[in-house]
């Protein structure tokens, strides 16, 4: 009698794990491809649009996947539009490789100004879900938390407080607080290969 009910237990906890959507479920696939830009030179464009990516991670909201893995999928497929940043681009590309969701964008800086503007699209739809747009005055070198800031709203979620204080009172901000911001943008990109080094032994493991 005991033996049968650990085995009607471990049966049990058989199904339930399988039948438990994993983190990976709930998130949907999204390929960032670089913003186009007037004002700004092709290595600013891939810095911010890098920067970009790192705080999509930080948000946890989708499983980002790398333009490396996308150009593998498109080289078997003989696909030769690789340098894409537009929208009907995006989401051609998107169906070829199976992703949900893609961003497009760009940046029009105009002397010390410079408009950011972002699309989250829907590629089975081919319609945006979501379109958000940030104006940014000063040197570009403190534009960070203004991109930083995009991803959490692409994420539909709060940005941190440090952010927000900084893009809703650009005046109010100290120089302390732009500091605090450069340091966690340097730390930021050794954090995300550590996260995906984790996940990586994770899923093998797992196998």
């Amino acid at each position: 009698m005991l033996k049968k009910a650990f085995l009607v237990l471990a049966i049990f906890s058989i199904v339930t794990s399988q039948s438990r959507p994993s983190r990976y479920e709930a998130k949907p696939t999204l390929a960032l491809f670089s913003f186009s830009a007037e004002g700004m030179i092709d290595e600013d464009v891939a810095l911010y649009t890098g920067f970009l990516r790192l705080e999509l991670h930080q948000t946890r909201s989708f499983i980002l996947v790398e333009r490396i893995q996308i150009n593998e999928l498109l080289n078997e497929k003989n696909y030769d539009r690789m340098d894409c940043n537009t929208s009907d681009c995006a989401v051609e590309i998107g169906k070829l490789v199976g992703i949900k969701k893609v961003i497009t964008g760009s940046f029009n800086v105009v002397a010390d100004t410079c408009l950011i503007a972002g699309q989250l699209i829907n590629v089975e739809t081919k319609e945006p879900e979501v379109s958000v747009e940030r104006t940014f005055i000063g040197e570009l070198e403190d534009i960070n938390p203004y991109i930083q800031i995009m991803a959490w709203e692409f994420a539909g979620l709060d940005a941190p407080k440090d952010i927000l204080e900084i893009v809703e009172k650009p005046d109010e901000a100290t120089e302390e607080e732009k500091k605090s911001i450069w340091a966690k943008w340097i730390i930021k990109p050794v954090n995300y290969i550590a996260n995906r080094i984790r996940e990586f032994l994770f899923s093998s493991s797992s196998e």
